[in-house]
């Protein structure tokens, strides 16, 4: 058998530019996709707080309700109250 040389294998400069731009290009595509991930978990941490809040707000909305309703029961009863007394000329 003949015995044939291998000629040393070279890789081309173009082939090596291209590999490195594209490592760039993967680390840089990571590094925005670690920021938006990161965007979208601060904006589930808010969000997971929001059903205790609105919760919160509900309840100070009922209360503030039945104030209002004894406020407004009061009112009434003074103001029956006051024309009742002028029906009667005791105005005052």
């Amino acid at each position: 058998m003949a015995e044939t040389k291998m000629a040393p294998r070279q890789v081309p400069l173009a082939v090596a530019v291209t590999i490195a731009l594209q490592t760039g290009g993967g680390l840089i595509w990571v590094g925005s996709a670690d920021a938006r991930l990161g965007d979208v978990e601060r904006q589930v941490a808010i969000g997971a707080v929001t059903p205790e809040r609105l919760a919160r707000v509900e309840e100070q909305v009922t209360a503030m309700r039945a104030q209002l309703t004894r406020v407004e029961e009061k009112v009434d009863a003074l103001g029956a109250a006051k024309a009742g007394r002028a029906k009667d000329g005791r105005d005052g």
